[in-house]
């Protein structure tokens, strides 16, 4: 199903805006670091990883705005290192 719905989704837009290669991809990696603090298959890691993002973002951009992503991927790296199922994710 949710493959049908991106399929449709892209067959709607794409007629009416101009389609380029690797558009979404900053939105598919800030998704990929909330998966990876937040843990695979918790809701509530994912609201939790979805809040250290926005938070260490919005202090990021007017912090430091140069190295913003990198201390996001600094953060997910430390928490794949010492939980590497997440902060929420169960351990397989």
């Amino acid at each position: 199903i949710g493959c049908f719905m991106a399929g449709l989704g892209g067959a709607i837009i794409v007629p009416s805006q101009s389609a380029v290669l690797g558009m979404g991809v900053d939105a598919l990696v800030l998704s990929f670091i909330v998966v990876v603090i937040g843990g695979l298959g918790s809701l509530e890691g994912a609201l939790v990883g979805a809040l250290i993002v926005g938070i260490i973002r919005e202090i990021g951009i007017s912090v430091f705005p140069e190295i913003e992503l990198a201390v996001l991927y600094l953060i997910a790296a430390v928490v794949l290192l010492v939980r590497p199922a997440g902060l929420f994710g169960r351990a397989a």
